[in-house]
């Protein structure tokens, strides 16, 4: 077979397709992760419930009102874009979108088509500035997510019944709003629930599990066994790749799987031992 140029990224490719194997895996990852750092984003819109103001900042919620801004036109933007490729490809291959509902569902929705169509977008004229376009958005809202949101929705107050966060790695939540401190494990079916999908390396996954795990006291031992785990492929390590195709970054891998197995071992009492907010 003669081969030809991936659209994506240049290389010599022989599928059939216009993309490459390893474009369409890049792909397949960003519309993966676009849906979860898009649904924490959206939290932080002004007047949504949960939103809040900056990290570390006594303002009272909605004075602080440029970096809710900004999440809410990054936010905007990803959500148009991801739309507009979505109806060009109903467009093109008369496929049904989804019905709209929440714009974080119909985020998700409409990533999960897009992803599922990966072969039949693999044909089309467009589907190199596609995989330019999601790398983008992803980035994106990754980024922001580092920046503004780096913690899990851990729930309404206890006090003042606005929403809190839990910065992974801590074993208390503190209100932005009114100031109240809580223990991590009163929030914990709310925060296992949100963190399922939260990926990151090994040291920092070490890092929040021991925050929540009794029993398990040390990050330097839980780390490395989640090394081992992801070397003897108990748990699927997920890798970023760059425009060429390359994996690029550490190994990282979802809190819920890494979960999973420590719940097999039997090592998931989880907040049950009283440790102090200290």
């Amino acid at each position: 077979m003669t081969g030809t140029k991936c659209q994506g990224c240049g290389a010599d490719q022989t599928n059939g397709l216009a993309l490459c194997d390893l474009c369409q895996m890049k792909v397949a990852g960003g519309l993966e992760f676009i849906p979860i750092y898009f649904k924490n984003l959206a939290r932080w819109r002004p007047g949504r419930a949960g939103s809040r103001p900056v990290p570390a900042s006594r303002e009272p919620r909605g004075t602080s009102t440029e970096p809710n801004d900004r999440v809410s036109r990054v936010l905007d933007e990803a959500g148009a874009e991801i739309s507009t490729w979505a109806r060009a490809l109903a467009d093109e291959r008369d496929v049904e979108l989804p019905a709209q509902q929440d714009e974080g569902t119909t985020v998700a929705a409409l990533c999960r088509l897009l992803a599922e169509s990966m072969t039949s977008i693999g044909t089309l004229d467009w589907c190199g500035e596609f995989v330019r376009s999601v790398d983008v958005i992803e980035t994106r809202l990754r980024k922001l997510t580092d920046e503004i949101a780096p913690g899990w929705y851990a729930g309404g107050c206890k006090v003042c019944n606005s929403g809190t966060y839990v910065v992974p790695g801590l074993t208390w939540v503190t209100c932005r709003v009114c100031g109240s401190t809580t223990y991590a494990r009163d929030h914990l079916p709310t925060i296992l629930e949100e963190a399922r999908d939260w990926v990151a390396p090994p040291k920092r996954m070490a890092e929040a599990l021991v925050a929540l795990v009794d029993g398990e006291l040390s990050v330097p031992r839980l780390h490395d066994r989640i090394r081992k785990w992801g070397q003897r492929e108990r748990i699927v390590g997920v890798r970023r790749v760059d425009l060429e195709g390359d994996p690029t970054g550490p190994n990282r891998y979802t809190f819920g799987d890494v979960l999973d197995v420590l719940r097999s071992e039997g090592q998931t009492r989880l907040g049950e031992s009283g440790r102090r907010a200290s």
